[in-house]
């Protein structure tokens, strides 16, 4: 409550800061005295070395944007002052939150802000030993599903050593006119990047080649450039590069395999791949509700079982959906469709997190893609919110009789909902078609019951497990 009636004036800004091991008593007495003295924080918390603020803007006060990253600059200046141990020993993100337009709950939101915090903290903290490592986490971020990696656009590009002269890498350069930079590296491992037209800039100054003509080419590059594992996602990556400051805005992305260095992409090829990935999403989205279609659906859960961690599918199918259309129409039917996505979506997201995945097989037919230890709750939340709101599609009639598509009069109290639960645990080999057909065993025995249901099993249990609702 207390956050919704703040981002009211311009948002909410939050600023995530992970302390390293080594960082001494002063950096944090001078974090803790920054938190007490700064009145627009609202909301701390500390989870060992890290520390998490929201803050609010008045209304006389610049935009959100602009006061974060001021607020931003005067506490890395005020850690830099308060210990011996400069950046490097610590790492700031930062990310804005807003009201959402489509009607988002503000945990959700706020969930995602910290999430894009956390991120930048992390890959500002990875710059230091040189890459981002693609972990669980990182992986599951990708909630747009765009998740080829961004080993794919690595092209070669020039590498000098560490303790090379300006000189070799100016040559270069005078040599090969379509060469757009080169990456430094410490033993195959990348620690810096000089770009030809920074580089240029700064030998043209006054005296710039007399000064650093024959000195290491350390002493010019950029050693914090934005560092990749070839396995990220390249949605992240756009995200990353894009969020950088305008100086760096158009520098080439350096992509690590194993921490070693394997090649780079430039910012056209990146925002290119993510255009034809989006054109894609869309080519194949459901166009009655927008969310993913079985394309997407298949690469999600390939992905996912390549991951080696456990998940749970959820199979969602409406029962006597083909009564309804016939009774109350076509066009009634496809707004009970989306409504039924909109209650997957939202219960997903409140249960599922961020590793919640949403798809449409076609018709009455969905999918979510889950964590078990959510799985049985989520199924729940979803039958509980569907039972509750489908009367409204009734047109506040009386009900005419619930037929089969045999056309045989059944007890039913109308439309309802059957989920089929199929939990993977990680271990034996499995397709997507092998989850899918696990899942159609499950919903047989869920259509067998009158009313919403959901049943639950393993993928290769013979005896399944049953729950009703």
């Amino acid at each position: 409550m207390q956050i919704t009636k703040r981002w009211q004036h311009g948002g909410v800004g939050i600023i995530v800061v992970q302390l390293d091991q080594t960082s001494d008593e002063a950096a944090k007495q001078a974090l803790s005295k920054w938190s007490a003295n700064e009145q627009r924080l609202f909301w701390t918390y500390r989870l060992e070395n890290e520390y998490g603020f929201i803050m609010a803007r008045e209304k006389t006060d610049v935009r959100m944007d602009r006061l974060l990253q001021n607020t931003v600059g005067h506490l890395r200046h005020l850690l830099d002052q308060s210990s011996s141990l400069h950046k490097g020993h610590y790492a700031i993100g930062s990310a804005t939150a807003y009201p959402s337009s489509i009607g988002r709950p503000a945990e959700a939101v706020l969930y995602g802000a910290f999430k894009e915090a956390t991120l930048a903290a992390v890959q500002e903290s990875g710059r230091e030993i040189g890459e981002i490592h693609s972990n669980s986490g990182q992986q599951e971020a990708d909630d747009s599903g765009l998740s080829s990696p961004i080993g794919m656009l690595a092209k070669g590009f020039p590498k000098f050593d560490l303790t090379a002269c300006v000189s070799e890498v100016g040559k270069l350069f005078e040599s090969n006119t379509n060469l757009a930079g080169a990456v430094i590296c410490d033993q195959e491992r990348p620690v810096g990047l000089v770009m030809k037209e920074k580089l240029y800039q700064l030998l043209a100054g006054p005296f710039g080649t007399s000064l650093y003509w024959n000195r290491p080419v350390e002493k010019v590059m950029d050693d914090h450039p934005l560092i990749v594992d070839a396995s990220a996602s390249v949605e992240m990556v756009s995200s990353l590069a894009m969020k950088r400051e305008h100086a760096k805005l158009y520098d080439v992305v350096i992509i690590t395999q194993g921490g070693k260095f394997l090649g780079a992409a430039s910012i056209r090829s990146i925002l290119e791949c993510m255009t034809n990935l989006r054109t894609e999403e869309a080519r194949t989205a459901n166009p009655l509700t927008g969310l993913p279609g079985n394309a997407r659906i298949v690469r999600e859960l390939t992905r996912r079982i390549q991951t080696g961690r456990a998940f749970a599918v959820i199979y969602a199918d409406m029962d006597y959906f083909k009564w309804f259309n016939d009774c109350f129409g076509f066009s009634q039917g496809d707004a009970l469709i989306r409504h039924c996505s909109e209650i997957l979506l939202e219960a997903t997201e409140e249960l599922g997190g961020a590793q919640g995945f949403v798809g449409h097989i076609g018709g009455d037919d969905f999918i979510v893609v889950t964590d078990i230890a959510c799985g049985e709750r989520l199924c729940s939340r979803i039958i509980e919110r569907f039972d509750r709101s489908v009367s409204a599609f009734y047109e506040g009639g009386s009900l005419k009789e619930v037929t089969d598509r045999s056309g045989r009069t059944v007890d039913q109290g109308g439309v309802s909902l059957s989920l089929s639960l199929v939990c993977w645990e990680g271990e034996g080999t499995v397709t997507p078609e092998i989850l899918s057909q696990a899942a159609a065993r499950l919903k047989k025995v869920a259509k067998s019951r009158k009313g919403s249901a959901f049943v639950s099993g393993g993928v290769f249990e013979k005896h399944l497990g049953e729950e009703r609702v």
